[in-house]
């Protein structure tokens, strides 16, 4: 398998997680080939994401390609189209829209070349997508579906993720409100969500626009979608909002040149910050004719940051061991059962969490069976 964007951030994690969950012999992508040891099932090849008759190259006797390499709104689709020009399944952890619909545009060249595509697999609109099924059946009618994001500080981000949070600060973003698209500005509103503990009580905003508007408000006919995150350090988040603001109102700061800076600062403070992390989904509905409101929460104590990219290394997994076998433009929501879900995050340390309708208390679900009692 390939794995282009396999030195980045979430590239890296993506690979661990896959070196230690499957037998697979990987080779990591990128416009230079680096030697540094990590495995040897691991090799490194040179191929420019842009050029297509490298990507062709590569993707020679290959069976899975993972698309890592961020930030994916300013990437052309050329990997997905090679991957199904060469019979071999897609994978990505993209957030961005535009790019998620491309990919899925793809759907029938996908089905003719029998090959899975599976775009937007990370925390949205992926793992919310999933989450949104898991309680789905607990309702007659969803009308608001809402996901938060605390992620783990001391895991340094990388170059993609810094400068998509601060290009998205202070400009403008579409949500979904009664029914309708609205714009909002980036890194407002600010919220107060409490996860299960370690995280606890985190001060929430805006945070970006993501694929996540589109499948759950096709799927299930909802008004209202957001996409909310913040750091454990509400001064952060705080100062975060004001120049968000002050760029609004004035164009300045220009904040994505600042993006190497930010990260080198963010990694710093990761030292005063603790590792643990999560995503919590709050659907809000009617159930027999009475509004009802419920939280499902996903929490990993240490390395939090990892969990934007389970999703894809789950998927992956699946895909090399044949169990999975959708094609054409994999559903978000249905890719796999929520059984496997709770396995698959149970054998790699993290815990589900829920807070039932008209309920205060966050309970710890140990498996399905714990949730279906709930």
């Amino acid at each position: 398998m390939v794995v282009y964007g396999g030195h980045g951030f979430f590239g890296r994690l993506v690979v661990e997680d896959l070196l230690a969950n499957t037998d697979a012999r990987i080779v990591i992508a990128g416009r230079r080939a680096r030697q540094s040891p990590i495995s040897p099932r691991v090799i490194f090849a040179t191929s420019d994401l842009n050029d297509a008759a490298s990507v062709r190259a590569l993707l020679v006797g290959a069976s899975v390609l993972v698309n890592c390499a961020g930030p994916y709104q300013l990437q052309p689709p050329i990997l997905v189209h090679e991957a199904i020009a060469a019979g071999v399944h897609y994978v990505d952890l993209a957030e961005d829209r535009e790019f998620v619909r491309a990919a899925r545009a793809c759907d029938e060249a996908a089905r003719r070349a029998s090959v899975a595509v599976m775009s937007g697999f990370s925390v949205v609109p992926g793992l919310t997508a999933l989450l949104v099924q898991m309680l789905r059946d607990r309702f007659d009618r969803m009308i608001s579906i809402r996901t938060f994001v605390a992620p783990g500080t001391r895991g340094s981000r990388g170059p993609a993720t810094v400068r998509s949070l601060l290009g998205g600060a202070g400009r403008p973003l579409r949500v979904l409100r009664e029914g309708r698209e609205h714009k909002a500005r980036g890194w407002s509103e600010p919220e107060w969500i409490e996860f299960p503990l370690p995280v606890g009580w985190r001060l929430q905003y805006l945070a970006i626009e993501t694929a996540g508007l589109d499948a759950p408000s096709r799927d299930c006919e909802v008004q209202r979608i957001e996409f909310k995150a913040g750091s454990e350090f509400p001064w952060l988040n705080r100062s975060l909002a004001v120049v968000a603001r002050l760029r609004a109102l004035t164009g300045f700061p220009p904040l994505a040149r600042l993006a190497d800076a930010m990260r080198i600062f963010l990694k710093l403070l990761g030292r005063f910050g603790t590792d643990a992390g999560g995503v919590l989904v709050e659907i809000a509905g009617t159930k027999e004719s009475e509004m009802v409101t419920e939280q499902v929460a996903l929490i990993a104590e240490h390395h939090g940051e990892r969990i934007p990219s389970l999703p894809a290394a789950i998927a992956v997994g699946l895909l090399l061991r044949g169990e999975l076998t959708d094609r054409g433009a994999v559903p978000l929501s249905t890719w796999t059962s929520r059984a496997r879900l709770f396995e698959e995050f149970h054998r790699r340390g993290l815990r589900w969490w829920l807070k039932p309708g008209g309920d205060f208390n966050w309970r710890a679900l140990n498996n399905e069976a714990d949730f279906k009692t709930q």
